[in-house]
């Protein structure tokens, strides 16, 4: 009798095992969508996720964030390919340690009001501290420690006053986001990466790009309308000749 119950329980065991073995990859997708959208306050999706639950190392596609209320673009983030390497018996516990996440040309609509734009409206839009709202209390106060993350030739977009403008921006590289003893909450996490992206833009110069945009925006006008004034001049000389 003893004897059956300990095979069962293997089997049961095993069983658990396998499963979570085979829905690895729905669980992490799973876990960015729900915890990540709660803590934002906004809509956030990923295409699929690539994961070994051996090693944690794997990729995640087509994650999106959309933007707040408020703002025209389609998005405000949008990261493409993933690298992550994540420490695999972490992923279940309070603390998630990331080891490395790595982004290759992100792209980014930075919409701006210029006393107010949609990354800094994102920024304000996460919960104070541990514990936040009510509604986002528990995502907030999961725990993560990131070793290494970095942006790698971010593409950003900029929107204002129904112009936009490609602007290119440097590498973004952070490192140890929390600590071994100090991990940060999700949300925290996520206000120190968008902050840094948000310093990145301003310090950019990006507005006077969109000044420099529009000015070329304009010229071209003027140059079409002095072609076309020139071409029809041109035909009414031919016919009058």
């Amino acid at each position: 009798m003893i004897k059956k119950v300990v095979i069962a329980v293997i089997v049961l065991v095993i069983a658990v095992g396998l499963g979570a073995f085979l829905y690895f990859d729905s669980i992490v997708k799973s876990g960015i969508e729900v915890v990540g959208s709660r803590v934002l306050g906004t809509s956030i999706t990923v295409d699929s996720v690539s994961m070994s639950p051996l090693n944690g190392s794997g990729s995640i596609d087509g994650l999106t964030v959309a933007n707040v209320d408020g703002y025209n673009s389609d998005y405000a983030f949008q990261l493409g390919s993933l690298a992550v390497n994540v420490n695999a018996s972490t992923v279940l516990s309070d603390v998630v340690e990331i080891q490395s996440v790595h982004i290759v040309q992100p792209r980014i609509n930075y919409e701006t009001r210029i006393v107010e734009d949609n990354i800094r409206d994102l920024i304000n839009s996460l919960p104070a501290g541990d514990g936040g709202t009510e509604a986002t209390g528990e995502a907030a106060g999961a725990r993560v420690i990131i070793r290494e993350l970095i942006l790698e030739e971010p593409q950003l977009n900029l929107v204002a006053a129904n112009l936009s403008a490609p602007i290119p921006l440097p590498d973004i590289r952070l490192e140890n986001i929390g600590e071994e003893n100090n991990s940060a909450s999700v949300a925290d996490a996520l206000r120190i990466v968008l902050g840094e992206v948000s310093r990145s833009i301003l310090n950019s110069n990006a507005l006077d790009n969109l000044g420099e945009a529009a000015e070329q925006g304009l010229q071209g006008v003027e140059n079409a309308v002095e072609d076309a004034v020139e071409e029809v001049g041109s035909r009414l000389r031919d016919i009058f000749n």
